[in-house]
């Protein structure tokens, strides 16, 4: 079965045509109506696609999951920003916003500092879970079976020496992060950086994204530790309050 036929197909639902049935969609993507119904009949199953009386088929309700996603990853940037501009003021570093995205993370916004430093995490960019304060103050507070999948179901690569690549260890080294509130990185992703990071939850207490801060090893180990958690613990909640 074609992926490329059933994404077609999804294409072709707009505010003109938001119901179809199998003959339209058969002249539209000039493809047998026998082969439609097999396309129809899975977006059906996967509720990408639902009958809306017989025979006439619109977008499916699964849809809404995706969209209130999108929305929620472009309002979290515009709430996020002030706060991180602060943030990035207050500590001179570079402040981070990242969300998970199946098994990885995708960061959606960064604040620089004036410090020129080569970090992995620029709006758009897709990153591993399992490296840098950043991924690693989300992967604690999502659902282990994310975990085992990450594992067990993908390359887990070495980025660096610090890099975590055993199952074992990052599981004890997860609960160490929802023991203490926030993750730690060294060098994990990023020779040389060091790294912060926090979790932010919306309102029925799901992560939904975090928060972090990096910097140059020396700068960023010559600072308060506990002055850099406190401000991400303190921005975080903030912007919690608007989710």
């Amino acid at each position: 079965m074609s992926t490329e036929k059933t994404l077609d197909i999804l294409d072709l639902f707009d505010l003109n045509d938001r119901a179809l049935t199998v003959a339209q969609i058969s002249e539209k993507i000039k493809q047998p109506q026998s082969s439609v119904y097999r396309y129809v009949r899975l977006l059906r199953e996967r509720d990408l696609l639902r009958e809306e009386r017989k025979g006439v088929y619109s977008l499916g309700y699964k849809m809404l999951k995706y969209y209130r996603i999108l929305r929620l990853d472009s309002n979290l940037a515009v709430i996020a920003e002030e706060e991180m501009k602060k943030l990035t003021s207050e500590l001179n570093e570079t402040s981070i916003l990242l969300v998970p995205s199946n098994l990885q993370a995708v960061c959606i916004a960064t604040v620089s500092s004036q410090h020129k430093i080569k970090v992995t995490s620029e709006p758009g960019e897709i990153l591993p879970l399992y490296g840098g304060a950043s991924s690693k103050s989300l992967l604690a507070y999502l659902d282990e079976r994310v975990l085992e999948s990450l594992y067990t179901k993908t390359e887990v690569l070495a980025y660096t020496e610090n890099t975590i690549t055993s199952l074992s260890e990052m599981k004890a080294h997860l609960q160490e992060i929802r023991n203490k509130g926030y993750a730690f990185s060294d060098s994990e992703i990023d020779e040389s950086v060091v790294g912060y990071g926090v979790p932010i939850f919306d309102s029925n207490n799901t992560v939904v994204a975090s928060l972090s801060v990096a910097g140059l090893k020396d700068n960023m180990l010559k600072k308060d530790s506990k002055k850099i958690v406190q401000s991400l613990k303190e921005t975080a909640e903030k912007i919690q309050n608007f989710l």
